[in-house]
């Protein structure tokens, strides 16, 4: 998804919130040469930002294994005053964090940065639907294409070329997603976690693939799902199982419960968003409902 550079109005930038046009990063920050740096993005309902502590300890755990020095515990400081300063309750909101840029002397295409750099701190919120939104899963087309991308997926990389290719080779299948096959197993989509309703031997199964083993993102909402539906289990889910899945659906912060109604050309199921989707967003947005009136009186 994309935003028009017009609606970012204010952004923070290294300890300052400025107006988009005026914030300035060097071109040799690592960032922008490397891709060397981590994100998070997060939504805010209602002026509630949703689950900010999961959110600050995946973007910790992605900095330390990077080696970027920054204490994602100051996302709880920032997210307000930038949702403030831009008058927004209902936002979406980017954090990004690079290794930083080298000082007056220092080798700028060196893999390995001096020990004195100082990270590059940026964020920015745009509008987005409220809660009353949330009627429907939204819907889509998708097609199967192998997961090449590197095995550290937990980490939110900026670093995202092979995920834009498997974008592009999505869209010139034909379809609106891919979903990725890893050794004839789903892993995720571009930017979002994969659920289906599979035939086991037992019958009818909600299942989203697990984190450990898969190399995928441990996606919030994700995580919002597995907690709010009992039936729904951690387990993996063949290509094979996939083609037959009565039901294929895609979480994300963004995203919150898309429907895949045709997978690789055919239907899926009825061709239409299935019912434990359905099932699926209502949770979410009760679920949604109950913590801002917790966090907003």
């Amino acid at each position: 998804m994309s935003f028009p550079i017009l609606l970012v109005m204010l952004v923070y930038l290294n300890g300052s919130i400025l107006p988009a046009a005026d914030a300035r990063v060097s071109v040799f920050d690592r960032g922008f040469l490397f891709g060397d740096a981590v994100y998070e993005g997060i939504r805010a309902f209602s002026g509630w930002v949703r689950h900010l502590d999961d959110h600050a300890k995946r973007m910790q755990q992605g900095l330390d294994e990077a080696g970027i020095r920054w204490d994602a515990q100051h996302l709880h400081d920032l997210c307000g005053p930038l949702l403030d300063a831009n008058g927004l309750r209902d936002a979406f909101l980017y954090w990004q964090v690079t290794r930083g840029t080298p000082k007056p002397g220092q080798p700028v295409r060196a893999r390995l940065a001096e020990a004195d750099i100082e990270p590059t701190v940026f964020g920015y919120c745009v509008p987005q639907p409220g809660v009353d939104a949330l009627r429907e899963p939204t819907v889509c087309s998708a097609v199967t294409v192998p997961d090449l991308r590197w095995h550290r997926g937990h980490i939110k990389s900026t670093a995202l070329l092979a995920n834009i290719i498997t974008a592009m080779t999505a869209t010139q299948a034909g379809g609106d997603e891919a979903i990725m096959l890893r050794d004839g197993f789903v892993s995720e989509s571009c930017s979002t976690n994969v659920f289906a309703v599979v035939r086991t031997p037992e019958g009818l199964e909600l299942r989203t693939p697990p984190v450990e083993g898969m190399s995928i993102l441990p996606g919030v909402t994700r995580q919002i799902i597995l907690d709010t539906c009992p039936e729904a289990k951690v387990a993996p889910i063949s290509a094979a199982q996939l083609a037959e899945a009565e039901e294929v659906f895609l979480t994300g912060t963004l995203t919150t419960v898309k429907s895949v109604v045709q997978l690789d050309g055919h239907p899926v199921g009825t061709g239409t968003p299935g019912p434990l989707a359905r099932r699926v967003l209502d949770r979410y947005t009760i679920y949604l409902r109950e913590q801002i009136a917790q966090h907003t009186l």
